[in-house]
């Protein structure tokens, strides 16, 4: 990999289990992935997969909570953030690592003001006065394209609409640059012209903070608008074209197609296996029309395939017709 190719994040084999009084919710459990520094990659499933889950677990959010990271890695520039202390994690969430939540309305504090809330966070990772602070929320909420900004700073999340919402926690996660922005399906309570000005604005700042991005969402048409890599993983031209993974396969495969008229749209079936109940072998088996012994027995390894791209499935390895191991 060149240096202009540097990775800025590793998720190496990553498991986070929920240890509840019913049993163990294997919520997330071994996945790997990697974010080239400037890059967007996405990461795509369905409701309860674990993709929210994968990003608190990187954020060091599950902290008081029965979820706990029981393996695997967390590379950030090297350095291992599982292997930190909460104050050293505590320094790098909102400075070198920030996140948009879903939903801006329970994430927003409601008892302080929109700008109160983003000045905190600059004055707790930047060595600024409170002026200095206000000037720079002043400055980035403008830079989403909010209206009358020096009069909305002084307004609460309830007396915004939804879209000015989900710009304002933009606003929030970018104001001290960070150089890693995880968003996690910022645009699913917004209708779509909503949308696709909250992308286009993620799209602008991000080339002008220089962040690298992770953009988790069940939507593989935001993944082809606005991310470079998707995991499965691969860049995601290669991946739309030519996907090797059967759930790839499905998602795709299920997306309605302009002008074209079906009787009944495809899916994929069944449901996301039960996490306190998982099958032996890989997940997907029981869902899948391509399924063989061996997938109900084993869990695949991830095989590297030509052009980069990585999948969990023995249909890519050569014993079993795939391009190579």
């Amino acid at each position: 990999m060149s240096e202009a190719q540097k990775n800025v994040l590793e998720v190496k084999n990553l498991s986070t289990y929920f240890f509840m009084d019913s049993g163990v919710v294997k919520a997330v459990d071994g996945i790997d992935f990697d974010l080239i520094e400037g890059s967007t990659l996405g990461i795509v499933g369905e409701s309860g997969s674990g993709k929210s889950v994968t990003s608190l677990s990187i954020m060091g959010l599950l902290m008081d909570t029965t979820g706990k990271v029981v393996g695997g890695e967390i590379l950030f520039d090297g350095k291992d953030l599982l292997k930190m202390t909460p104050a050293q994690r505590r320094a790098i969430r909102g400075d070198d690592i920030a996140m948009i939540f879903q939903e801006p309305m329970t994430s927003l504090n409601p008892v302080l003001t929109i700008g109160e809330q983003i000045i905190e966070t600059v004055m707790l990772h930047q060595r600024v006065s409170r002026a200095e602070a206000k000037q720079k929320t002043i400055e980035i909420l403008k830079a989403t394209g909010l209206p009358r900004v020096e009069s909305m700073i002084n307004e609460y999340p309830f007396q915004l609409s939804g879209g000015q919402r989900q710009r304002v926690m933009i606003a929030m996660a970018l104001v001290c640059k960070p150089r890693i922005l995880i968003a996690d399906e910022p645009t699913t309570a917004l209708d779509v012209t909503i949308q696709a000005q909250i992308l286009d604005l993620m799209q602008r700042l991000k080339e002008q903070v220089g962040t690298s991005v992770i953009f988790i969402t069940h939507n593989l048409g935001v993944v082809a608008e606005i991310c470079d890599r998707v995991v499965e993983s691969g860049d995601v031209v290669s991946v739309f074209k030519h996907p090797s993974h059967p759930y790839t396969e499905g998602l795709l495969a299920s997306i309605p197609k302009l002008g074209e008229h079906v009787d009944e749209l495809e899916s994929i079936p069944g449901n996301v296996p039960n996490p306190m109940h998982m099958p032996e072998g890989c997940k997907f088996a029981p869902r899948c029309k391509y399924a063989m012994d061996i997938c109900r027995e084993k869990e695949p390894e991830l095989y590297e395939l030509e052009g980069g791209i990585r999948s969990r499935c023995f249909r890519c390895t050569k014993e079993f017709g795939g391009e190579k191991r």
